[in-house]
């Protein structure tokens, strides 16, 4: 046998084990190179069958199609659960950011296991750590990873998340151009103050201060820098019978009224934050709004209706509780939906279970945007071909069972994104913009856009994408 014509194997599997090598070595290991791994074993092995003439006429075919079947299955797998990237922030500004450790002295952390120890000593305060993303012009230095904390990493299929780097430069000195506004996110029921970092590098490239928070008790795991950790006491499970959606509601009514207070919390913080390093005053403070997703969107809505420092709030799919869900917020207001038909009464008397509970909610959503836009107008967005979760960073961690809609991942986040910005650009910088006026042509026929006006303005209108 010529032995030479199999050189090729040779080739192919230093090509396979050199980058597997270079990632051991940089410590970028993740689960999906493991398949790959194998292949290279099989392929040196194949080798060693020609070298040798080892004298089973089926082991070198089979070996090179067990290696061969590896390399497929690391190429699936690795698509199904990327190493992704985030999209490229559009605006003029590179991104900065760093985090900031909040007490509350003022507030006992009630879920905090040593609150229950004997003596007053053994209290803990609420305590809250924070990121913020604001504008630089540094471009070089070390780029955050999506997940600072390796004990945030999940094990499993989801390893792969601790590799994620995000566009933002760790501690970089902010950009000295103006004092920009702020913007505060809140993120899902147990999300964390990461979960939208494709929406807050963005906002930070177009010179906004962005500060994302997350509510203990309520995301999986808070993590302090002096290696506390609090674990959440939330369920998630509400729509299995009627009894637990009336449990929903409550918890819903209670969880509203701790995150409201953690966000005056850090907007009363907000001139100290300011202060610092290396933010040095560029904060304006009378520039103040509020976004979030699903809870988080509610949360954002009920600081709009009782803080006055907020100037504007957006809701990202999410139902209105408390004085919000009543009376609504008279600041510049922006609602986005994903694609799901409101539920006409025959929908809820004719279905039962879980299904018909999922309806009810949908329609109290439509019900309580529609109060809120006779009571102050507002604008509203709905993505369609969306779904719940492609209002945050979820879709990206996999092609499986993400909570995303059918509409592309990258399609959707670049429109959310602009929108976004044109939002708070107008009610926070006073620019206007064509997208949000009222005789635009978008660019987007993915998005049924409406502007609700304030009562005794003129009139609303609606657009359908570029219809």
């Amino acid at each position: 046998m010529n032995r030479s014509k199999y050189l090729w194997l040779v080739i192919l599997a230093v090509a396979i084990v050199t980058p597997i090598a270079g990632d051991l070595v940089r410590g970028n290991y993740r689960w999906q190179m493991l398949p790959a791994i194998f292949s290279s074993i099989l392929l040196l092995l194949s080798i060693a069958v020609l070298k040798f003439q080892v004298k089973l006429p089926l082991l070198f075919p089979c070996l090179i199609g067990l290696g061969i079947a590896g390399l497929l299955a690391s190429a699936i797998l690795s698509e199904l659960f990327p190493v992704f990237t985030f999209p490229v922030p559009t605006g003029k500004y590179a991104v900065g950011t760093t985090s900031i450790d909040l007490v509350d002295r003022s507030r006992i952390e009630l879920c905090d296991p040593s609150t229950k120890s004997v003596g007053v000593a053994y209290r803990r305060y609420r305590e809250l750590v924070v990121q913020v993303w604001y504008p630089t012009t540094q471009t070089n230095g070390v780029k955050a990873p999506y997940l600072q904390d390796a004990r945030l990493i999940p094990q499993g299929v989801f390893s792969h998340l601790g590799n994620v780097k995000t566009h933002a430069i760790l501690d970089a000195p902010i950009a000295r151009d103006i004092p920009y506004p702020v913007i505060i996110y809140t993120p899902s029921w147990s999300g964390f103050k990461t979960d939208n970092t494709f929406q807050t590098q963005e906002l930070a490239s177009h010179g906004f201060v962005v500060i994302g928070l997350e509510h203990p008790c309520s995301v999986p795991m808070a993590i302090y820098p002096s290696g506390r950790i609090i674990y959440s006491n939330l369920s998630a499970d509400y729509t299995s019978s009627d009894e637990a959606l009336a449990t929903l509601l409550r918890v819903g009514e209670e969880q509203l009224v701790l995150r409201t207070q953690d966000i005056r919390f850090v907007l009363d913080r907000l001139p100290q934050i300011a202060r610092e390093k290396p933010f040095k005053a560029t904060f304006n403070l009378n520039k103040i709004g509020i976004f979030g997703h699903s809870f988080g969107g509610a949360a954002a809505a009920q600081a709009c209706s009782i803080d006055s420092r907020l100037k504007a709030g957006m809701n990202m799919d999410g139902l209105l509780f408390g004085s919000a869900a009543r009376q609504g917020a008279s600041v510049p207001f922006f609602f986005m939906n994903s694609d799901y038909p409101r539920p006409t009464a025959a929908d809820l008397s004719s279905i039962n279970g879980s299904l018909r509970r999922a309806k009810q909610t949908d329609a109290w959503g439509y019900e309580q945007r529609d109060r809120w836009f006779q009571q102050h107008g507002g604008d509203n967005l709905t993505l369609l071909a969306s779904a719940h979760m492609n209002f945050s960073d979820y879709p990206l961690r996999s092609r499986l069972h993400n909570g995303g809609g059918k509409i592309s991942t990258d399609r959707a986040m670049k429109i959310i994104n602009e929108y976004t910005v044109a939002f708070f650009d107008r009610a926070l910088k006073g620019k206007s913009s064509s997208l949000l006026e009222r005789q635009s042509g978008s660019s987007f026929p993915e998005v049924v856009f409406e502007h609700h006006a304030q009562p005794g303005s003129p009139t609303a209108h609606s657009d359908r994408g570029s219809e």
